[in-house]
């Protein structure tokens, strides 16, 4: 997949990406939402081979620096739906970056005849159910205590919410 927007380019990833990918992943480490703790400098040459093959990650790249500053997921789900999830480098957040490469993705996703998207977050993360709102999602549910990123003191899981967001084909 190679899709061109005025700023983005979303493609493949490709093995001269993992430098990149390191830089990103590693903010995530102690990210508030989706953590990847376990995720270390030492695993980026594992993790960059499985997305380099996979058709569900995508490389957020951006056109003018030729740096990969995030990346699209989109996770085959039964009966012709597509998870949407989004990444971005924190240096490169609150520009609109996530939007546009989202909104591309559905766009072409949707060419490919995909029926639904649906996206989750947790309700505290604003930006993120902002970019779903504005990429013309609609929300339609509000799970409650059903995912864990965390562990508290005593290792127990740490509960939150979870908004859904879904849009249709509107070609179907």
């Amino acid at each position: 997949m190679n899709i061109e927007t005025k700023r983005l380019i979303i493609r493949n990833f490709e093995l001269t990406d993992e430098s990149d990918l390191r830089e990103y992943m590693l903010q995530r480490v102690n990210a508030l939402y989706e953590a990847y703790p376990d995720f270390t400098a030492d695993k980026s040459k594992k993790e960059i081979a499985f997305r380099s093959k996979s058709d569900e990650f995508f490389a957020i790249e951006l056109a003018e620096e030729h740096k990969v500053i995030g990346n699209i997921y989109m996770g085959k789900r039964n009966y012709n739906t597509r998870e949407l999830g989004y990444v971005l480098n924190e240096l490169y957040q609150h520009r609109g970056f996530g939007s546009e490469a989202a909104a591309a993705v559905l766009e072409y996703f949707f060419t490919q005849g995909v029926h639904r998207v649906y996206a989750e977050c947790c309700p505290q993360n604003t930006p993120s159910w902002k970019t779903m709102e504005k990429i013309g999602m609609n929300r339609e549910a509000h799970f409650r205590k059903n995912v864990s990123f965390h562990t508290d003191a005593e290792g127990k899981p740490v509960y939150w919410d979870t908004y859904v967001y879904a849009v249709l084909n509107p070609r179907d």
